[in-house]
């Protein structure tokens, strides 16, 4: 045993050296370096850049257009792949209930073997065989079979519809958060060139102060003006990895990288009356027509309450074959019509017509409800859009004036005789009104998205 021991641990030394150890006793890891393909390649496979189903997606570390965002976010986005999820529910029901309205078959066989033993006599053995086939349809309540039939389908309308609103709601989310994203890139690029002003201004200033022919106050308030544009250029490129992130996230992407994105946008003018957008959100809306549905269902329910005080009818068949040893010799053929009259079931029947009919007008409350809204929310957003078309011209109106009084306050200021004040005004109504045309030409993009989603269009 002793013996054994010796040689196990001898053996666990020599392969321990033969990994070799470091210079000052320490047993030396070993790696080995993998290409630098195989680590482009595992981190291109991430999970990362895993969607829904965990299939890799494609296109996440291009330039995405809006319409690849918005394709993205429908085949990943946990909200669509529940309605998608909910309308598969729903067709599957449809086929159910349409079932009972078809015959079901049957077959069997069977092999039996009984051996028997009693005191005083021998024992005996039985063997038996038996088989049979059946079909049979059976349907009661015809009436109420075909309205389940109905609701069901209708059922799946719906679910149709909420799929529809949902991917409606996805379309106006990724556009928000995509003009977002634009207009922080943007933004960047603004107080990059903002930064740039002030720094070309410090760097005159101090030139001046050398030659004395500025004060000492001047290259220090340029000073300040250079620190306070680095600060918010800092917070402007924050703003353009957090608004990366919720673009991400609305598309089911965990990207772990800012996202670049096409900058070129649809600017075009879209022009409606609010008339016509009221019409087309309570036509197209899938939120309007899944309301008429439910009042259909509603009064689909009352008509199958109020049924109930009317006979019931029911029609059963069926006919098989059995036999002993696989002999399908005997044959069994039913036919049954029945009625039956309600005649008392402890007011069930009649506290069921008033919920009926409880549940119909909460339907057709809720209708009324949801049509009052729906004209509350395409009004607000036509007069968001009015405000930011008519705000876009203004803007780049204030663009213009303010380059030309940045470019008359720098050619006093360089022949001495505006001071630097002057000209610190004239460089933040420059970056304002550039950072204000930015924003009023993404909020009307923004806008027409909202309408749109309002009015039932994508």
């Amino acid at each position: 045993m002793m013996m054994m021991r010796i040689i196990k641990f001898c053996t666990v030394l020599c392969t321990a050296c033969a990994f070799g150890a470091s210079n000052n006793g320490a047993w030396a890891e070993v790696i080995v370096p993998q290409p630098q393909e195989t680590l482009q390649a595992e981190q291109k496979a991430s999970p990362d850049r895993r969607g829904a189903g965990g299939k890799h997606i494609e296109g996440v570390d291009e330039t995405l257009t809006l319409d690849k965002c918005i394709e993205i976010a429908l085949e990943n986005s946990p909200t669509a792949i529940a309605a998608r999820l909910a309308v598969a529910s729903a067709e599957v029901d449809v086929s159910l209930s349409k079932s009972r309205f078809l015959p079901t078959a049957s077959a069997g066989a069977q092999q039996g073997y009984d051996v028997t033993k009693v005191p005083g006599s021998s024992r005996t053995d039985h063997g038996t065989t038996s088989s049979y086939i059946e079909a049979s349809l059976s349907i009661s309540g015809i009436t109420d079979l075909a309205r389940e039939v109905k609701v069901s389908k209708l059922a799946l309308e719906q679910a149709k519809l909420s799929l529809e609103k949902t991917e409606q709601e996805i379309y106006k989310d990724i556009k928000s958060k995509f003009y977002a994203l634009l207009s922080a890139q943007r933004a960047v690029a603004i107080r990059t060139q903002a930064r740039d002003l002030y720094k070309d201004q410090y760097e005159r200033t101090k030139a001046y102060y050398d030659n004395g022919l500025r004060p000492k106050v001047d290259v220090t308030t340029a000073e300040v003006n250079l620190n306070n544009e680095e600060l918010s250029l800092i917070r402007a490129k924050n703003l353009v990895s957090t608004s990366s992130a919720q673009l991400a996230n609305a598309m089911g992407v965990p990207a772990g990288h800012t996202l670049v994105l096409d900058d070129n946008i649809d600017e075009s003018e879209f022009s409606i009356t609010l008339d016509e957008a009221v019409r087309t959100a309570y036509a197209r809306r899938p939120d309007v027509l899944s309301s008429k549905t439910q009042l259909q269902i509603s009064r689909i329910k009352l008509s199958q309450a109020k049924a109930a005080f009317w006979p019931t009818f029911s029609f059963s068949a069926s006919f098989g074959k059995s036999g002993d040893d696989f002999y399908l010799d005997n044959e069994n053929t039913k036919l049954l019509a029945a009625v039956e009259l309600p005649l008392f079931n402890a007011f069930q029947t009649y506290n069921g017509v008033k919920q009926a009919k409880v549940s119909l007008s909460q339907a057709q409350n809720s209708d009324r409800s949801l049509i009052n809204d729906v004209f509350l929310e395409v009004q607000s957003a036509y007069i968001k859009l009015q405000e930011a078309a008519e705000s876009v011209p203004i803007a780049k109106l204030n663009v213009q004036k303010a380059k030309e009084n940045l470019d008359l306050a720098q050619g006093r200021y360089n022949e001495g005789i505006g001071d630097i004040i002057e000209l610190k005004d004239a460089e933040v109504s420059y970056t304002d009104a550039e950072l204000s045309y930015l924003t009023a030409r993404y909020d009307y993009a923004t806008a027409v998205a909202e309408l749109k989603q309002a009015m039932g269009m994508k």
